[in-house]
Formats: structure tokens, C-alpha cells, sequence
């Protein structure tokens, strides 16, 4: 094999691989040799087939993997014999013209023809050399806020006012918004009653969206005992197929009207809730808000970091893996906004500005992506199968009813499964520089913990994609039933008891 280094320029190579016919032609006999042992030829006996004669008889149909076999033998060893890391799969070409589909055929079949050697030129780009920074430099600020009898009250208010209390309206009051009725009802499309349309003593607050547009609104104004027929239309988006875009009347009787009453926050209150008393219900509020708070001032530190580092990694980074990563950042920005129901022309105003700023969140990203890699490799971070199982049970549970066949669209998919053991790995690698470097703790408030912005306008996945500060235009999410991810609370099916 003889190898010439065409061009070597940041972290790009072209390599030149040239294969003499007589190494292929051995390739050929030791592949003809194996198949020799197994082949059944009539005239022959077992094992006995001349190699001349499967030469003759098989060479057309072998060749072809013979050749494969070659280009990814001497290619892998082109790579290690360079001492390199590849960070795209080498794209290998034939014909040293223009490009051609129909040049690169008639060359490989030249070779597979054993009329000329193998040549082929490899190209690809190479991981960069990635020099750690001195941890010991780096000195990060973490937001401490402590859980006060303010926070406690505020969050004690906000379970009280989902937790609701009713009494029942006199007879001559009608129902309004807040108010919750109690209704039976029978839904029928063309005059035919469907599955779960139907229920018995089914409470809904007036207002609160539970059930199909249009639906609550022709109960505002009923009083109690009224019978009354409410006509809609299910969401032509409805995640019940055969119920989407169509008409329905529900013939519905309110039963009971309820109006809400102030709840008062004392013993009985916490024992409604399942707790002993009310110090039982504030000691748990204060346990989960101790638990935001330091998840969300690791989250913050976290930031902190990885905008550190993005000032001190400074390498080439493979062009490639840029590009891909920024069409993936570009086609889920674009696929949010047209899932919203809007134009993209009418969010993205200045579409070079937009993708321009998204191609710098791509090169980070992929910037502190190699460098996590670079420390889990060297300190041979690395995640158990029950740390990734337990990840991926959480993930299914997001979709109820789908369980089962989550885990095994995971587990059937490799590049899935990575989704689920990346991020672990990434926490892992953060939490390992973060024992490196110094932090400087910092008291403040709920309010400046809270201040940063979490609710970000774009899904990117990974944590270090937080670095964007000027955004463009936010999208306006809609509810899509037909997508598992997002909430279908506005067009689920009507309520039912069954």
C-alpha cells in the first residue's frame, strides 16, 4: 500500500491510497479460500474446487466485497498509522476528475475487474488537539438564596388556590366563570352516540380550559337543572382520529353550580392534603423549595461555567460537525415555529442575522462538547446501565400509556440511547471541574435566584446551549395532540368516568 498526504491544512486531510493489483488479487484467493471450505459445486466434492475454477465462477460476485473489505482495512489504518482521530466518517472517491457518478463507477469496476490497482483518495477532518485549562484559574460565582416564611406562605397560597374549596349556589344563581358545575352529559355526531363522549356527575370549572373549545363557554349562564344541547367542533389537530375537525352536540344536564369560596389555610386544610397538620404541610413546602433552590443555583453555577469556558477553549473545531449541528439547532427552530401555527417568514425578520447568531451557539456547542468528551475520557468518566435505565424509565413515564413502546423504540436505536447517556455523562464531567475550580458563594434573594432566564425561547437540548443572550422573535407555542412531546391538555377528550 502506498499512501500520499495531498493536503493537510487546520483539521483538514486528503489522503492518497494506492493498492497494487497483486495485494487485491491476494485479497481475492484468501476470500475464495474460505468460500472453497463451504461451497457445493456439482462435479466437485466437498472442499475439492479448484481456486482457478471459483476464480472464474465467483470473481464478478466477490470482488465487491473484496474491494470494500480493502478500502475499510487500509483507510482505518491510514488514520491510526497518522496518529489521528477522525471526526467525520472519510469520504473516499475514485476518479481524480470532476466530480462524476459515472467516472467513480467506471473506475471501481476497473478495479473490481482487476484491469488497474486500487486508488482512491480519502477525505475527511480530524478531531482537534484539545489542551485542558488550568482548573485552579477559574473562579465562578454561586447564587445561594435560603427559604424564608415569605416563600413558604406564597407557595401555601398558590396549593390553596388549586385546591379550591365550593359551596353550592342557590338555586336562582347561574354559573359563571370560576364556578364549578357538575354535569351528566351523552356526545353524538350525526345523531349517533361515540365512544367516551359520555359521562355522569363530571365536575368542571367554568373557565379553566379542560374541555374542547367552545364547550365550557355555552355552560356560562345555565342554571341548575337546565337541559341544554352544546354544539362544537373537536380541533381538526384532535389526537382521536376519527373525532378530528368533526361537529358534535352534547346533550348535557347541570346538575349542581358551585361557587368558589375563600380556603382557609389551617390544620384541617393540611389534612385534606394527607399531612398531620399545618407545621407538617410548611416543613414540606420548605423541604421541595430548598430542593429548587439548589437545583436551580447548581443549574445557574453551571451557566457560569461553561460561559467561563467558552472564553478559554480556544482549538479548531471540525467544520463538519459545526454544520450538522447547526442544521439540527436550525431545523427544530423552524419546525417549533411552523408547529406553532405561524410563518417563519413572520418570526425570522432577518434571516441571515438569525442564522448567523445560531451558527455561533453551534460552534459552542460543539466546542464544549469535545472538550467534555476530552475530560470523560481522561478520567474515565462514565455512566452505569442502571444510572441510563433509570433515565430512560424517566423518559417513557412522560408518556403515559406508551411506556413499553418508548423503552424499546430506545433500546432498538443507538443514537437514541446516546440521547439519554450524554447528558448524563455531561452532569458528571460538571460536577467532577466544579470540585477543581473555586466558587464564591453568594447570598441573595428568591427573586435575584430566580432572575436569570431559565424559560428559554429555543429547545436545544443540552444544557450548554444556554449562551445565547440576544434572541430572536419568540414563538408563540400552540398545543399539538399529535405530538407527544407537548401538552394536550385543551384538546383532550371529553371527560369521562369510564
Amino acid at each position: 500500500m502506498n499512501v500520499t498526504e495531498v493536503l493537510a491544512k487546520d483539521l483538514n486531510r486528503e489522503i492518497k491510497v494506492v493498492v497494487p493489483k497483486n495485494d487485491i488479487e491476494d485479497k481475492l484467493i484468501s476470500k475464495l479460500e474460505d468460500l472453497k471450505k463451504t461451497i457445493q459445486l456439482k462435479g466437485f466434492r466437498p472442499g475439492k474446487v479448484p481456486i482457478t475454477h471459483l476464480k472464474r465462477v465467483f470473481s464478478d460476485r466477490v470482488m465487491p466485497e473484496v474491494v470494500e473489505d480493502i478500502i475499510k482495512e487500509t483507510s482505518q489504518k491510514v488514520i491510526i498509522d497518522r496518529n489521528e482521530k477522525a471526526a467525520i466518517q472519510p469520504k473516499i472517491t475514485f476518479y481524480e476528475g470532476k466530480p462524476s457518478e459515472e467516472k467513480e463507477k467506471e473506475e471501481i469496476d476497473k478495479v473490481i475487474k482487476l484491469e488497474k490497482e486500487l486508488s482512491y483518495k480519502m477525505t475527511y477532518e480530524i478531531m482537534p488537539e484539545i489542551t485542558l485549562p488550568k482548573y485552579e484559574s477559574i473562579s465562578v460565582v454561586k447564587k445561594i438564596a435560603e427559604v424564608t416564611t415569605e416563600d413558604i406562605d406564597e407557595s401555601l397560597l398558590k396549593i390553596s388556590e388549586e385546591n379550591k374549596s365550593f359551596t353550592e349556589k342557590n338555586d336562582k344563581e347561574k354559573a359563571e366563570v370560576g364556578d364549578q358545575v357538575t354535569i351528566d352529559f351523552i356526545g353524538k355526531i350525526d345523531g349517533e352516540v361515540f365512544e367516551g363522549g359520555s359521562a355522569n356527575d363530571a365536575p368542571l370549572i367554568l373557565g379553566s380550559g379542560s374541555f374542547i373549545p367552545g364547550f365550557e363557554d355555552q355552560l356560562e349562564g345555565a342554571s341548575k337543572d337546565k337541559d341544554l344541547d352544546i354544539k362544537v367542533k373537536f380541533p381538526d389537530d384532535y389526537q382521536v382520529e376519527q373525532l378530528a375537525g368533526k361537529d358534535a352536540i352534547f346533550e348535557t344536564k347541570v346538575k349542581k353550580i358551585e361557587k368558589p369560596t375563600k380556603t382557609k389555610i389551617d390544620n384541617e386544610f393540611a389534612k385534606r392534603l394527607g399531612f398531620d397538620d399545618l407545621k407538617k404541610l410548611k416543613d414540606q413546602i420548605n423541604e421541595q423549595l430548598e430542593k429548587d433552590y439548589e437545583s436551580i443555583s447548581r443549574s445557574n453555577t453551571k451557566r457560569n461555567l461553561l460561559d467561563k469556558l467558552d472564553t478559554l477553549l480556544k482549538y479548531n473545531i471540525p467544520p463538519t460537525m459545526v454544520k450538522d449541528e447547526f442544521d439540527n439547532i436550525w431545523a427544530n427552530y423552524t419546525k417549533e415555529i411552523t408547529d406553532s401555527g405561524q410563518k417563519i417568514e413572520d418570526v425570522i425578520k432577518d434571516e441571515k442575522k438569525t442564522q448567523k447568531e445560531y451558527h455561533g451557539i453551534a460552534e459552542r456547542r460543539v466546542r464544549i462538547g469535545l472538550f467534555f468528551n476530552k475530560v470523560a475520557e481522561d478520567e474515565s468518566i462514565n455512566v452505569s446501565d442502571d444510572e441510563v435505565n433509570k433515565s430512560l424509565f424517566e423518559q417513557a413515564r412522560k408518556y403515559p400509556g406508551q411506556e413499553s413502546e418508548i423503552i424499546k423504540l430506545y433500546q432498538n436505536n443507538p443514537n437514541a440511547m446516546m440521547q439519554i447517556k450524554s447528558p448524563l455523562i455531561e452532569e458528571k464531567v460538571v460536577d467532577h471541574i466544579l470540585k477543581l475550580i473555586k466558587i464564591k458563594e453568594e447570598k441573595v434573594t428568591r427573586v435575584q435566584l430566580l432572575g436569570h432566564d431559565h424559560d428559554h425561547d429555543h429547545d436545544h437540548d443540552h444544557d450548554h446551549d444556554h449562551e445565547h443572550k440576544s434572541k430572536p422573535k419568540k414563538v408563540v407555542k400552540k398545543s399539538k395532540t399529535n405530538d407527544i412531546k407537548k401538552s394536550v391538555k385543551k384538546t383532550k377528550p371529553v371527560k369521562s368516568k369510564k
